[in-house]
């Protein structure tokens, strides 16, 4: 039986393992139609491959964002490959989806939704219900009072939100360590956020920036807001994907004194946009070249 929300937030930290953590969250359907998918080790084969370079440069890493992070279970792998690697980095993880509510909208109905009131999940009685339509739901016509359901409570559920009537609950893993080195940032990597730029001497997009999700262009507005918030020269990026088949693709990339990417190591033979990151060209760099083109003419 798949856990209601109410169950899992009300259970202590210490009697959730990440495995049923992760199927808990890989059942949330997000109003952008993505799932929160994560699972443990998912990027060890990239510590492994990675790890000299991080070393090498450990003692300058001082601040690392992580981007996509789901629900940022591998975002406290990464924490411990940095601590191993001799790094006491902060990390700012960030997602487009972190804040969630707990509506009880009668006795023993209750939603879980995200702050515009859109269900992830409905709990009668303790019974979890999924809110979100499969491609079965059209033949079977479930997905009338599904769509009817979703429409007709949004509205009261943002209402209750509004009006403080509700248990708020973060969607991030509970292995969090307790250091508070890892703090988490509702953000979208298509927006550029001023807080973050020039901070980070690492970034880490892993499963995020690929062309399932977006096209060359949107991928290039990610990369170029990726590339003002690193510190400088010397930074470094890793982008990478997993297949369904838990196959990785990454790159390892420094960033160079001119303002342009340099790949330094790959893992299954690169990320799919390492092309897309090696010509970026920011636009001050880009200036600078066609005046040094128009000086020697």
């Amino acid at each position: 039986m798949n856990l209601s929300a109410s169950e899992f937030y009300s259970s202590g930290a210490d009697t959730t393992d990440v495995v049923l953590e992760s199927a808990f969250f890989a059942k949330l359907k997000m109003r952008n139609g993505t799932f929160k998918l994560t699972q443990p080790s998912r990027f060890q084969e990239l510590e492994v491959a990675f790890r000299p370079h991080v070393e090498e440069r450990a003692g300058s890493l001082r601040e690392v964002l992580d981007v996509g992070v789901s629900t940022g279970l591998t975002t406290v792998e990464l924490a411990k490959f940095l601590g191993d690697c001799g790094s006491a980095a902060s990390i700012t993880a960030t997602d487009l989806f972190i804040e969630a509510h707990i509506v009880e909208l009668f006795p023993g109905f209750r939603v879980f939704c995200d702050p515009e009131g859109w269900p992830l999940q409905y709990d009668l009685r303790g019974i979890a219900i999924r809110p979100w339509i499969r491609r079965l739901d059209y033949v079977t016509l479930a997905f009338i009072p599904l769509m009817l359901g979703r429409s007709m409570l949004k509205a009261r559920l943002r209402s209750r939100i509004s009006a403080g009537v509700s248990r708020p609950v973060r969607m991030i893993t509970r292995s969090l360590p307790s250091n508070g080195a890892i703090v988490f940032v509702e953000n979208d990597i298509m927006c550029r956020s001023e807080r973050f730029i020039r901070r980070f001497d690492m970034i880490r997009a892993a499963n995020i920036l690929n062309k399932g999700y977006f096209s060359p262009d949107q991928i290039i507005i990610a990369i170029g807001n990726i590339h003002a918030y690193l510190r400088g020269p010397g930074a470094l990026l890793i982008v990478g994907r997993t297949n369904r088949a838990g196959e990785n693709a990454a790159t390892l990339f420094e960033l160079n004194r001119v303002g342009s990417f340099t790949a330094l190591e790959r893992v299954g033979g690169g990320s799919e946009i390492e092309r897309l990151v090696l010509d970026f060209r920011c636009p001050q760099l880009r200036t600078a070249i066609g005046e040094l083109s128009i000086g020697h003419q």
